[in-house]
């Protein structure tokens, strides 16, 4: 029905390179993205006060250990033959699991915030409004390689002839770039509200979490190149859960407030009571003061007096 619309098929190779792994077309474009969104992330921190050291040290720590992540995590779920082969010294393209990386970047985001009592809500806010600028170039790199094949279908955004089949398919790297597009305007409308620390922490991943869900479903299974299934369901959809949970713990957390204040080793941050920590400048007089005051700190109040 809509053959004359189906998308061409064409894939980008590994460009050779002396070594043991070749330069993977899939990988350059992960490394533009994530240079693109740490510059928003930057951005995104300067309009609401956190300085640029801070993001830039956050970023750092949680992009490498999630990089890391989303290798092991790949190799144990998706590909166990490469995990195995590692331990023998055999080296070979891990490839990257995006959840695998979702998870090591937590982590790693919450070892950052005890090691440096910065409050997670404020950092973790940046990354996420951040997050689908990165993920409009990372999910077009797994687009042109054709990462995720899809089941057969007509549908009019098919990449037809996928894989020299002969048969046209979904292309789940194409749906996430479509996604990753539609988020962008959104999140510049929003930026310019004022809204608590976290909100982002809470939008992106409940935004991401059920599309995620739903396409996972379209996937192919291992037999044909696609995802691998327990019980029924692939490491996706688990993992698309698990963020949609957090996503909503976010969402409450934000809700109760009191808004969030970055320190820095315990220190206040720059311009305390100035602006919210998800405000842009200029709303220092609406704003609430972006600190928060623990049970035992208001105890203690009340005490004194």
């Amino acid at each position: 029905m809509f053959e004359l619309l189906y998308i061409p098929w064409f894939k980008l190779h590994p460009i050779d390179i002396p070594g043991p792994v070749d330069l993977q077309p899939f990988g350059i474009m992960v490394a533009i993205g994530i240079l693109f969104g740490s510059r928003v992330a930057t951005w995104r921190g300067k309009r609401v006060g956190v300085p640029e050291e801070v993001v830039s040290n956050f970023l750092f720590f949680v992009i490498v250990v999630g990089l890391i992540s989303a290798m092991l995590l790949n190799m144990a779920f998706y590909e166990p033959h490469k995990l195995v082969n590692l331990f023998k010294g055999e080296i070979s393209y891990p490839g990257l699991s995006s959840f695998g990386g979702f998870f090591g970047g937590t982590m790693a985001a919450l070892y950052f915030r005890q090691k440096h009592r910065v409050s997670l809500m404020v950092l973790g806010d940046i990354f996420c409004f951040a997050f689908p600028f990165a993920w409009l170039i990372c999910r077009g790199g797994c687009f042109v390689v054709h990462d995720h094949p899809g089941i057969p279908t007509d549908f009019f955004l098919a990449v037809d002839n996928y894989n020299n089949q002969g048969v046209p398919r979904h292309d789940l790297g194409l749906y996430e770039v479509l996604w990753s597009a539609a988020m962008i305007p959104l999140l510049l409308v929003l930026e310019r509200k004022r809204l608590p620390a976290g909100f982002f922490m809470a939008f992106v991943p409940l935004c991401y979490a059920p599309i995620r869900f739903g396409l996972d479903f379209l996937r192919e299974d291992a037999a044909a190149g696609g995802d691998v299934r327990y019980l029924s369901l692939t490491p996706g959809h688990y993992w698309a859960v698990m963020m949609a949970v957090a996503g909503i713990v976010v969402a409450v957390r934000t809700a109760k407030g009191p808004a969030m204040q970055l320190s820095l080793d315990g220190a206040p941050a720059p311009g305390e009571g100035q602006a919210s920590a998800s405000s842009p400048p200029g709303d220092a007089d609406e704003g609430p003061k972006v600190k928060s005051t623990t049970r035992k700190q208001k105890r203690q109040k009340k005490a004194k007096r």
